[in-house]
């Protein structure tokens, strides 16, 4: 076995990484920014079902937000009470599209639809003969313990340790 030398180690000093995190965040923000301001498709004949259900999630995440908003601002005039749910939903589902527009996250979309064309999905028989099968044998459990607790509880009153306050077999034991 050799020697660990504690004193090289110790003489190197951690350097920063060469990477400057501060441009590279900023270089995010001007691209997400530069996104939301652009008309244009990122890769617009991919992954377009999970872009399409993400849309749609988003959007009634968006219309129950402008419901409750709208509800808030029941007292207040007319066109505030319409036009700032009106307002603040045509940016919002602005920003709903640009954001199934953005790249990284179209990127991810893609991946996350490729995988799941991946998948191989039960058929329709399979899945109801494994529901039916869980079913009936929870349905047994469920009997099976129902006995097993009424022969331990009948023969717990016979020794005496468990005694109820009156002959109806009522929840709780008195002694």
């Amino acid at each position: 076995m050799g020697k660990v030398k504690d004193d090289a180690q110790a003489s190197k000093s951690a350097k920063p990484s060469k990477g400057k995190p501060a441009s590279a965040t900023s270089r995010r923000v001007s691209q997400f920014v530069g996104n939301l301001v652009s008309t244009e498709l990122y890769k617009p004949r991919q992954g377009w079902y999970a872009r399409l259900y993400t849309a749609l999630g988003l959007g009634v995440l968006v219309v129950l937000g402008l419901w409750r908003l709208h509800e808030t601002l029941i007292s207040t005039s007319m066109p505030t009470r319409y036009g700032v749910p009106v307002a603040v939903g045509a940016l919002l589902g602005w920003a709903v599209f640009r954001l199934v527009q953005y790249p990284p996250f179209v990127e991810f979309l893609i991946a996350t639809e490729a995988e799941m064309n991946k998948v191989s999905w039960t058929s329709r028989d399979d899945l109801q003969r494994a529901t039916s099968v869980v079913l009936i044998t929870v349905l047994l459990m469920a009997v099976f313990l129902f006995g097993v607790d009424w022969v331990w509880s009948k023969l717990l009153q016979v020794i005496g340790v468990l005694r109820f306050k009156d002959s109806s077999g009522s929840l709780g034991s008195s002694g």
